[in-house]
């Protein structure tokens, strides 16, 4: 969400929160479901004008408020009365048909009641201009100052009382994560494994397009992940059938989940490894790795990469993998942007690796960021850069090589994770 002109992942109004002395801890959050508009009507959030995630995908202001990781009562959401946006009471039950379209939140572990997500209303802006009447603001008021500022206006409404009740349907769902394993020729080192990985699922089907084009299929995110993870797999089984394969055994992983909770790759780590954890001596993760960056700030837009992980977890691996860039002659601008558990984006801990990372493995995440079509219906296989795709796929493989063929395992700094644990929150 760093491409838009505005931070609209909620930090910026937890943050002007805090400011102002505001705890929302146990108490009802209300935010406006529309976004800030210019005088022609398009949004100002977005660089092309177009509504961002924040009003078309109502998920997107439940997370931002999840994100602030304190503890709140529920949502409320504004939707406007207005008779261009369409009757409130067929807006609200339209939302709500789109929920239950929706298979809802997973989790490895039975539900309990402190596993409940809190809940979201959509009101009417007379009720909500009902319970800000003792501030002496209403939502329009609210709207113009948003907009002749271009900040987030915050405040505590005193005197409202809110209760809610929530009925919550459980059911059980299976998938699959999917495994193969190269065993190793050393008759010692086959018993230590290095995992590539990727997922292969995505969202599923888009609650708010109409029409017979509203499937999510993810090319990017992450069939190119799940190709590649396939293409290096054939590379290193070859290699084998010539003689030279590796002397570590290697373990392909493609799982299912990550869109819900990296459940998949924490199925894997937590409860049920093929080789256990403590024997695995990186993990190489692929999420997203065919397209370009719009805001890429490198000189190199068509051959880089970003790596996540890398130096701060182990000195070994990184170094590893500049010189696998550099003797295979791939030269790729290895770009450490987003290496830090202090990212705002949080990619850090977004995809697959975190699950080993958790156990103090090594890791490198290999992304190429995000772009208009993440999550969207636009990551179409048209749209991938296959030859980028493949440079980034082949440093991977190299990488991988120099991992399961030398004589020692990428050593991890001690207590790494806890430091990235207090750095960027839990």
């Amino acid at each position: 969400y760093r491409r838009f002109k505005v931070n609209i992942d909620g930090n910026d109004d937890y943050a002007a929160m805090e400011a102002a002395g505001i705890d929302h801890s146990g108490k009802w959050l209300l935010v406006l479901g529309d976004e800030p508009r210019a005088n022609d009507g398009t949004a100002v959030l977005s660089e092309d004008g177009a509504d961002t995630r924040w009003s078309t995908n109502s998920f997107e202001r439940l997370r931002s408020a999840l994100g602030a990781r304190k503890p709140f009562a529920g949502m409320l959401v504004v939707t406007g009365d207005s008779d261009t946006d369409g009757p409130f009471e067929q807006r609200a039950m339209n939302a709500a048909d789109r929920s239950s379209a929706a298979i809802g939140s997973l989790s490895l572990n039975p539900p309990n009641a402190t596993s409940q997500r809190p809940g979201m209303f959509f009101v009417s802006e007379t009720f909500a201009n009902g319970l800000l009447m003792g501030t002496g603001m209403t939502v329009d008021q609210l709207r113009s100052q948003i907009r002749s500022t271009s900040a987030p206006v915050v405040m505590d409404v005193e005197g409202v009382t809110l209760t809610s009740t929530v009925e919550r349907e459980v059911f059980e769902a299976d998938t699959e994560n999917v495994v193969a394993m190269l065993e190793g020729s050393d008759p010692v080192l086959k018993d230590e494994v290095l995992v590539i990985s990727s997922h292969y699922d995505h969202i599923g089907i888009s609650t708010t397009a109409t029409g017979d084009d509203v499937i999510n299929n993810g090319a990017d995110d992450d069939g190119s992940g799940t190709v590649s993870v396939l293409e290096i797999a054939e590379a290193f089984a070859q290699a084998a059938m010539d003689g030279v394969g590796p002397r570590r055994s290697i373990l392909f992983l493609n799982v299912a989940g990550e869109e819900k909770g990296l459940l998949g790759s924490a199925y894997y780590a937590d409860v049920e490894p093929v080789v256990p954890v403590a024997q695995t001596i990186a993990n190489l993760n692929i999420d997203m790795v065919g397209r370009r960056d719009p805001t890429y700030e490198g000189d190199q837009p068509d051959n880089y990469v970003y790596i996540i992980g890398s130096e701060l977890i182990s000195p070994e691996i990184d170094a590893l993998s500049e010189m696998a860039n550099a003797t295979t002659g791939i030269n790729m601008d290895l770009s450490k942007r987003f290496n830090s558990p202090d990212d705002p984006n949080q990619f850090y801990r977004r995809s697959d690796h975190w699950n080993f990372g958790k156990s103090d493995i090594p890791f490198i995440f290999y992304f190429n960021g995000t772009h208009e079509d993440y999550h969207g219906l636009g990551d179409e296989p048209d749209k991938i850069d296959y030859e980028q795709m493949q440079q980034r796929a082949r440093l991977i493989f190299a990488t991988a090589w120099q991992l399961v063929n030398q004589d020692g395992r990428p050593e991890a700094i001690e207590d790494w994770f806890a430091k990235a644990q207090a750095a960027g929150g839990n």
